[in-house]
C-alpha cells in the first residue's frame, strides 16, 4: 500500500532557481499500518515498484499482493511526500540554499510521527535502528547493497545473521541532461569526474556547444549518490571526488532538477533508467491540475546519454531471522511474511518471483530478476 504524509508543497525541484515554497500543515492522517501489517522504507528509486506490488499499478498489468484480500497488507512508505516522486521543501528555498521539509509518516497506528526514510542508506539505518520487538519497520528498499560496517552494526543490534538481501531488479544508471542541451550525446566517467570536481566547468570543452555546466549530485543517503560516488572514486585512482563548488544537490531520479534549474540546456545529473523509463510510460500528470486532472500524461523532458553506466541492482533488504519467524503473516496461512514476500526457498515462490510481482516490477520501471543475495556481513557482492 502507498503511504505518504499529507504534506503539500509548492514547486518541484532544488534546483530551481529562487525557488519558493508553500507548506500547508495536514488536517488529517493518512492511514496507519496495524501491528500485523508489513511495513517498508528506503529507496526513492524503488518506490513505485514497491507500491505496485502493494496494490498494482495503473495499466492493470499487476494486481499488487494486498488485492489477494488478505487481513494484513504490505505498506511501502515512499521516500519522497509528493506521489510525483518530488521532494519538500520549506518556503525560501533557493538552488544554493535549501530548507528540507523532512516530511514525516506514522510507521504504526497508534504511534508517533517520524521523519520519513528518504534513500537508500536512510532505509537501512532506519531498519537498523528500530532494535526491539514489536518492530515498526520490516523491511527496506534499496539500490545497492547494505555495507560490511551495516551488517556489523545489525549482528551487534541483535539481529541474528544479520541482514538478508534479495535482489528484484537491474536498473542502469546514465547521465542525464533536459532533451535540448548544449551537452554531448556521450560522457566518458572520467569526464563526468571532471565536471563533477568543477574542473570542465563548459561543455564546448568536451564537444558540446557552449554553455556553464550545472551539475547535479543526488542527495546525501541515497544509494544513487553512493553508487555514483563509488564509481567517480573508481575512475578517480581509487581516491574520493571532492565535489566543486559549482555542484548542486536535489532529490535523486527528479527530472525537474534539470528542466527546472536556473539553465535547463546545461544541467546534468546521474539518472536511474527505470524511472526515465515510467515517465515514458505516462504514469505521471501535470501536478498543477485540479482534480480530475489534466488528460494527458506529463514526460520527463529529460534524455539519458551515452557512455558512463553502471548496471545495479535493486534490492529488498530485511532482518535474516525473519525468514524462520514462526509467526505467520495472514491467517490461515503456513508463511511467514518473508516466504510470502521474498524468500522462500522449499515452497510456493514468494510474491516477488509471481509473474503479478515481476509485473509490478516492470511496471514500475525495472527490469525483474530474482537473485537471494544471502545474508550477514559476507555479502559484499550480487
Amino acid at each position: 500500500m502507498r503511504s505518504r504524509s499529507k504534506l503539500f508543497t509548492g514547486g518541484v525541484a532544488l534546483t530551481i532557481a529562487a525557488l519558493n515554497l508553500t507548506l500547508i500543515a495536514p488536517a488529517t492522517a493518512d492511514i496507519a499500518p496495524r501491528a500485523t501489517d508489513i511495513v517498508g522504507v528506503g529507496s526513492d528509486t524503488l518506490q513505485n515498484m514497491a507500491n505496485f506490488m502493494s496494490d498494482g499499478d495503473t495499466n492493470g498489468t499487476s494486481a499488487g499482493i494486498n488485492a489477494a484480500g488478505g487481513k494484513n497488507r504490505m505498506f511501502s512508505f515512499d521516500a519522497t511526500p509528493d506521489a510525483n516522486d518530488r521532494a519538500g521543501y520549506l518556503n525560501g528555498s533557493t538552488s544554493t540554499a535549501q530548507k528540507p521539509l523532512n516530511p514525516t509518516i506514522v510507521l504504526r497506528a497508534g504511534t508517533s510521527p517520524v521523519q520519513r526514510p528518504n534513500g537508500s542508506g536512510s532505509g537501512i539505518n532506519a531498519l537498523l535502528a528500530d532494535k526491539t520487538a514489536p518492530f515498526k519497520m520490516n523491511f527496506s528498499r534499496s539500490s545497492r547493497l547494505p555495507t560490511v560496517t551495516e551488517q556489523n552494526t545489525a549482528v551487534a543490534n541483535g539481529f541474528v545473521g544479520g541482514l538478508h538481501v534479495v535482489k528484484i531488479s537491474n536498473d542502469n544508471l546514465k547521465m542525464a541532461t533536459a532533451t535540448v542541451t548544449n551537452a554531448p550525446a556521450s560522457l566518458t566517467i572520467a569526464q563526468v569526474v571532471d565536471i563533477f570536481k568543477c574542473t570542465t566547468t563548459n561543455w564546448s570543452a568536451i564537444g558540446g556547444t557552449a554553455g556553464t555546466i550545472i551539475p547535479v549530485m543526488p542527495q546525501a543517503g541515497s544509494g544513487t549518490n553512493g553508487s555514483f560516488a563509488a564509481d567517480m572514486r573508481a575512475a578517480n585512482g581509487g581516491v574520493a571526488v571532492v565535489l566543486g563548488a559549482c555542484v548542486q544537490f536535489s532529490e535523486e531520479h527528479d527530472p525537474a532538477a534539470i528542466t527546472a534549474s536556473a539553465s535547463p540546456a546545461n544541467a546534468v545529473m546521474p539518472f536511474s533508467e527505470g524511472r526515465s523509463n515510467l515517465y515514458e510510460s505516462g504514469y505521471f500528470f501535470n501536478p498543477a491540475t485540479v482534480f480530475p486532472g489534466s488528460a494527458t500524461p506529463i514526460q520527463s523532458g529529460v534524455k539519458l546519454l551515452g557512455g558512463y553506466v553502471n548496471n545495479r541492482g535493486l534490492y529488498m533488504v530485511f532482518r535474516d531471522a525473519d525468514k524462520s519467524s514462526p509467526i505467520k503473516w495472514q491467517p490461515g496461512s503456513t508463511l511467514n511474511f518473508v516466504q510470502a514476500l521474498f524468500l522462500n526457498p522449499v515452497g510456493a515462490a514468494p510474491y516477488v518471483r509471481s509473474l503479478d510481482g515481476q509485473s509490478a516490477i516492470a511496471a514500475g520501471g525495472g527490469a525483474p530478476v530474482y537473485v537471494d543475495c544471502g545474508a550477514g556481513p559476507g555479502v559484499t557482492t550480487c
